[in-house]
């Protein structure tokens, strides 16, 4: 799927519809979402002060953002 021509509300919501969640954490004013998208992990930071999207991590090759390795995995299907 062709993302570069969308906004990043839009690309989040085809990771949530699309995606499996996995788990989330609250950070300052930051909500960090881990999902699983075509079988590869993806971070979608939303700041709940601005409601607003402000960046979308792919992790193909990554590790882990730091913010979540303290998270339980409840589910990697």
């Amino acid at each position: 799927m062709e993302f570069d021509s969308l906004e990043l509300e839009d690309i989040a919501r085809i990771i949530v519809n699309e995606g499996k969640f996995v788990s989330r954490i609250e950070y300052s004013e930051l909500e960090i979402s881990m999902y699983k998208l075509y079988g590869e992990s993806v971070e979608i930071w939303f700041n709940a002060s601005r409601e607003m999207v402000v960046k979308i991590v792919y992790m193909k090759g990554e590790k882990i953002n730091p913010f979540l390795k303290h998270l339980k995995i409840t589910t990697l299907n």
